[in-house]
């Protein structure tokens, strides 16, 4: 039988927990007239049976049919006049999220009237994202769940970014006559253009774009990947270069003929595929400068973090901060604690670790 809870909020949040289902495992029986405590930068969401009960923004809320109008209907129709009530609360983190995204496959970015017609980009960098409507976020995302961490936001929303940037990168291609070379060359505008142009595919998903810094590059085989998906006049020529060693290698002494094609075709088909090379070329050299330059810029970065990472260990620290020097969740570190492994001391309901503490504990 599920306890009667009399205090509705969320103890104690993992690191990169978006999501926490308050009681887990199961729906609570909730007492009415209970406090439900509201942290900043949270949202709790009474829900029964997929239906929305109420919403309670930040503050200590007491429950009453005031604040959560149906409850009267539930409290009176389920539970007989008994003063409790069943129901899932989902508390939703409204803070700024941090994601990281990378192409998975190259994007496909159609350039009307220039030759061969598409481009083959890849990206990567970070966005900055917060939920605005929870009630559509939980059900966009699937999210009404125990916990919800932002791996699992990120395995959601990678490929529908990835669908997003394709579609309003071909759209900006369009409206801008931009080939790939513009593209890749004015990060900073692409970025704030797109942030207008998605917006609106986020807010279908209860969430609103705060920062965004992605940057892309020609594929280095843009031209072959275009090709194979039949854009352009290329892979006319790729359908004629195979026809002409299928015919070759029949050894039939009128295979050419037989495909009506003569010299002259022949030249012909040479300077197309001489053009093709060419514009080839033009887009390694394209994709070899923009390398170079994000290599440059990866190598500053990673020396800036190797700085920043120095110094020695604080004398006290938070189980976070213990987690960064260890390397791990901080969710494991409050268990070594908890199982007694590791030494700490409780300070209400915080707990602070000595530097000799954690150095006994790594040591074994």
């Amino acid at each position: 039988m599920a306890r009667i809870l009399d205090r509705v909020m969320v103890e104690r949040w993992l690191r990169d927990e978006v999501v926490q289902k308050v009681p887990q495992g199961g729906p609570g029986d909730i007492r009415l007239g209970s406090q439900c405590i509201v942290n900043p930068g949270e949202v709790a969401l009474f829900v029964r049976g997929g239906e929305s009960l109420g919403t309670l923004n930040q503050g200590r809320h007491t429950l009453t049919t005031e604040n959560l109008p149906l409850l009267d209907r539930l409290v009176k129709g389920v539970f007989s006049g008994k003063n409790v009530f069943t129901a899932d609360v989902f508390f939703v983190k409204t803070t700024d999220i941090t994601m990281k995204w990378g192409t998975a496959n190259p994007i496909v970015i159609e350039h009307a009237g220039r030759g061969p017609g598409a481009s083959a980009m890849v990206g990567n960098g970070t966005y900055v994202m917060k939920v605005t409507d929870p009630w559509r976020f939980l059900t966009a995302m699937d999210a009404f769940r125990d916990s919800v961490r932002s791996p699992q936001l990120k395995d959601r929303l990678d490929p529908m970014l990835g669908v997003m940037m394709q579609d309003k990168l071909s759209e900006l291609a369009e409206a801008k006559s931009l080939g790939p070379a513009q593209l890749q060359s004015f990060s900073k505008d692409l970025n704030d253009l797109l942030v207008g142009m998605l917006q609106a595919e986020f807010d279908a998903i209860g969430l609103s774009l705060v920062d965004f810094n992605i940057r892309i590059a020609l594929h280095p085989n843009s031209l072959e990947v275009v090709t194979k998906m039949g854009y352009g006049t290329s892979y006319t020529q790729m359908q004629q270069a195979d026809a002409l060693r299928a015919a070759g290698e029949s050894g039939g002494g009128d295979g050419l003929a037989g495909l009506g094609i003569g010299a002259m075709g022949m030249g012909a088909l040479q300077n197309q595929q001489m053009m093709q090379q060419q514009q080839q070329q033009m887009l390694n050299q394209q994709a070899a400068q923009m390398a170079a330059a994000n290599a440059g810029a990866q190598t500053e970065s990673a020396a800036a973090d190797s700085g920043s990472g120095s110094g020695e260990m604080p004398a006290v620290m938070t189980p976070a901060q213990a987690a960064e020097i260890v390397q791990v969740a901080e969710a494991d570190i409050m268990a070594v604690i908890e199982s007694g492994e590791l030494k700490a001391r409780k300070i209400g309901s915080a707990y602070r670790i000595s530097k000799a503490n954690l150095e006994a504990f790594l040591s074994g």
